[in-house]
């Protein structure tokens, strides 16, 4: 399976693009620059020999990217992603698509969820991507510590999606990754609740003087 990391250079995707490569997926890191995209996945093919491992990567602009994934996943920020997906919408049509995209915004040292008129992040992406089937999942990961193959985690990773059979296929994947646990969260109506979970998660964090928090359910 070949699956577009889309803004594939953040932590999330870095994290996604490692560990999806590990486990013998095809990993194409897509870019708005084709020159960026193929010189991040070669700093991922040199991160995963450094630790003893092999993958494919590849680099490509998104709609390159786009055209020749099973499965797409959207990591670039949320005031991008929008337009970012209307852009695709061609490419995309038929296929998974994940958004972890969550609306926030900063008021002095803390976040603020940002409510949208769709109800959700992932409700917004679906109704743009009428044609593709849209799965909300991967919010609430420690991006940073995600990234780090030297890092062992135990969290759980709520997915959502009115496409059954797609959030089946993202949960199995998900629980091939060594230290997930995805849980099923119902309909993407469900989406709204698992994204402001991440703003409460970093104001914690923030108020705490915590790092990396997670989610388990126990």
């Amino acid at each position: 399976m070949k699956v577009a990391v889309l803004g594939g250079t953040g932590n999330l995707g870095i994290g996604l693009s490692l560990r999806l490569a590990i486990l013998g997926y095809e990993v194409i890191v897509g870019s708005r620059s084709e020159e960026k995209a193929k010189a991040k996945a070669e700093e991922y093919l040199k991160i995963l020999s450094e630790h003893g491992y092999t993958g494919k990567i590849v680099g490509a602009v998104n709609a390159e990217a786009s055209k020749q994934c099973d499965l797409a996943v959207i990591t670039v920020p949320y005031e991008q992603a929008f337009a970012l997906a209307e852009s695709l919408k061609n490419e995309l049509a038929g296929k998974i698509v994940v958004s972890p995209l969550v609306p926030m915004k900063k008021e002095g040292k803390l976040f603020r969820y940002v409510e949208l008129p769709e109800g959700s992040a992932g409700e917004k992406i679906a109704g743009i991507l009428k044609d593709s089937r849209v799965v909300s999942a991967y919010h609430n990961i420690p991006a940073d510590r995600f990234a780090d193959l030297k890092s062992s985690f135990d969290w759980d990773v709520l997915v959502c999606s009115d496409d059954s059979e797609a959030k089946k296929a993202i949960i199995e994947i998900t629980n091939e990754i060594k230290g997930l646990r995805a849980l099923d969260c119902g309909d993407l109506k469900n989406s709204k609740m698992v994204e402001s979970l991440t703003v409460l998660i970093l104001n914690v964090m923030i108020s705490n003087k915590l790092k990396e928090l997670g989610v388990k359910f126990c």
